[in-house]
């Protein structure tokens, strides 16, 4: 389609018939909201679909606009991967802290080696940036040393948006069923598995897991987890009495 180049009156009507809290601005405000982000790169129908996600931005000034596009471009994906992130997920202008933002994705580099997997990341799971660098290293730690998973499959799921717990009952469940083999230590990444991809694993419901996945029923998986959680309180009570042990030992 051909890209707009002037906001019209049908536009900002479209917007408000989507997103009514919008019907409040002036056609002054949408002008001047519209202006700051097509300076920056972002035609007009980026622009819509940014304020009918995020309805806040329509009110701020062009300079804290500009704010928020400069704290995301020093992320340095290139422009156009930041409008297609930012347009999917317009609630990423509300982040305001650049110096918290650079750190985390600096450290989501460092785990995933590119800025452009990390911008995978970001698309699959824009809660990342909410998300605990502790946190985010248990899952990582978990697919790449447990399930023996490669970034490039990491990067293509939503598996990070997932609690540690959840990703490891599901890996765990897949298991025990005889459904996953984590390859050998030694093993070449591009040769087949019949294992799920790691997608079908986290971008389900659990009722989609259980079914499609596993091939069993939604009360199967339920009552697996309920079970692996008792194991595991019962392995973390041994471990502790032991430790109590061997401290009156000493």
């Amino acid at each position: 389609s051909p890209k707009i180049l002037q906001l019209q009156q049908t536009h900002i009507d479209e917007a408000v018939r989507l997103e009514p809290t919008l019907s409040i601005y002036s056609p002054e405000i949408w002008r001047r909201a519209h202006d700051t982000f097509q300076n920056h790169g972002l035609e007009t129908v980026n622009f819509l679909r940014i304020v009918t996600g995020n309805p806040g931005v329509l009110k701020r000034t062009p300079e804290r606009i500009v704010s928020s596009l400069e704290i995301w471009r020093a992320c340095q994906f290139g422009e156009q991967l930041l409008h297609l992130l930012l347009t999917k997920y317009p609630e990423l202008l509300d982040v305001s802290d650049a110096h918290q933002l650079l750190s985390h994705i600096g450290y989501l580099k460092s785990r995933v080696s590119t800025s452009k997997n990390v911008w995978k990341l970001l698309m699959n799971s824009p809660d990342l940036v909410a998300q605990s660098e502790e946190s985010v290293e248990q899952k990582l730690n978990h697919m790449i040393d447990v399930m023996r998973i490669e970034i490039p499959e990491i990067v293509k799921s939503a598996a990070l948006s997932l609690p540690l717990e959840e990703l490891r009952n599901r890996h765990k469940f897949l298991v025990r069923l005889g459904l996953f083999k984590p390859r050998p230590a030694k093993a070449d990444p591009n040769e087949p598995t019949t294992n799920p991809k790691l997608y079908q694993i986290t971008d389900t419901s659990e009722k989609t897991f259980a079914t499609k996945i596993c091939h069993v029923t939604l009360p199967e998986y339920e009552a697996f987890k309920e079970l692996y959680a008792k194991e595991q309180e019962s392995k973390q009570r041994k471990s502790k009495e032991e430790e109590d042990f061997s401290d009156e030992d000493e």
